[in-house]
């Protein structure tokens, strides 16, 4: 009998291994192999001063991705965010180029997004319309707008030049830390405690899993959405602050593109794209993922264009695995 336990114990000592490792977010092993790989192929990746780069240049994408988090995991996604940060970022360097206070300026900013992220909302639930067209027309129409306010409201193309207060939120530093970092970890911080501590949270991940079990349990699902679409506009007008400080300045093209790396670093972190799953950590640690890829690929020499194509191959591989899953717990449920 006892030869007989042994297997038995050993099989439960495996799939608590299992179940261990099954917890833990794959990208944290990519990340790591990321690290092992690029500091072999270049020495200056793991210096100090690459790795608070890195922070850095992430920074903007974390904190309108962390919006992007709860707007996903509701079902839903905002296209337009490239967009908005482009239209926020130019009122806040207009602003601030016009002699308006710096916190004034970006409280103007916040607003702007919160703002048009709540119209957002309201155009996706009193319309009726998808959030894939809903933004797609944003993302358009912002980008139109951002254009037409440089040239018509502005009478200028570009904002340089700013004053050091706007700059140091976007380049200074406090210790080796840089000020992007401090901000992105401020919003992380936010974003987690309403993800998993709030009402709000938990109606957006409801709300992505059955939107009409929740209308039916009392839930004002129309109101709830714009909340969470102004919460990405929210996060769209700090990330513009950011930005502007960052680049000591703003043109109608800043922002362009954004979206695919943001949807992008959310899908891969495990957020699903049908909605009903979030994870804050995941998102935190996609970003992280693109940004070490594409800062290695810096060093090492390779072309621009190759980090778009491997952007868009982990977006797919994500899309994929997380239908993979979806299929596979269906199958083990069934």
């Amino acid at each position: 009998m006892r030869a007989l336990e042994k297997p038995a114990a050993a099989e439960g000592a495996g799939a608590q291994l299992a179940r261990w490792f099954g917890g833990i977010n794959p990208l944290i092993f990519v990340i790591v192999a990321l690290y092992i790989l690029l500091a072999v192929l270049s020495d200056r990746f793991l210096t100090l001063n690459n790795q608070m780069n890195i922070t850095r240049q992430v920074a903007v994408y974390l904190i309108i991705a962390l919006g992007q988090t709860f707007v996903i995991s509701s079902r839903g996604i905002d296209l337009s965010v490239g967009s908005m940060l482009g239209l926020c970022g130019a009122v806040v360097a207009t602003q601030i180029a016009d002699g308006v206070a710096v916190w004034l300026a970006i409280l103007m900013g916040v607003a702007l997004g919160t703002a048009l992220g709540a119209l957002n909302g309201l155009i996706i639930t009193r319309l009726n319309i998808s959030p894939l067209i809903a933004t797609l027309g944003m993302l358009v129409a912002l980008r139109g707008a951002t254009h037409l306010y440089y040239t018509h409201l502005y009478n200028n193309y570009v904002v340089s030049r700013l004053p050091p207060d706007i700059v140091f939120l976007g380049q200074g530093f406090i210790g080796p830390v840089p000020m992007p970092a401090i901000i992105a970890a401020g919003v992380v911080l936010l974003a987690w405690y309403l993800f998993y501590s709030t009402r709000f949270g938990s109606y957006t991940t409801s709300i992505g899993s059955n939107e009409q079990a929740c209308a039916l349990s009392g839930i004002k699902v129309p109101r709830q959405k714009v909340l969470i679409y102004a919460f990405q506009g929210f996060c769209v007008g700090i990330a513009a602050a950011v930005l502007v400080g960052r680049l000591n300045g703003a043109s109608p093209v800043l922002g362009t593109g954004y979206e695919l790396h943001i949807i992008a670093a959310v899908v891969l972190g495990g957020t699903a794209l049908f909605g009903g799953i979030g994870t804050i950590l995941g998102t935190v640690l996609g970003i992280l993922t693109i940004g070490v890829v594409e800062n290695g690929m810096v060093l090492i020499g390779a072309d621009f264009h190759l980090q778009r194509v491997l952007i868009g191959i982990l977006l797919i591989a994500a899309v994929a695995y997380q239908g993979y899953r979806r299929r596979k717990l269906g199958t083990a449920e069934s």
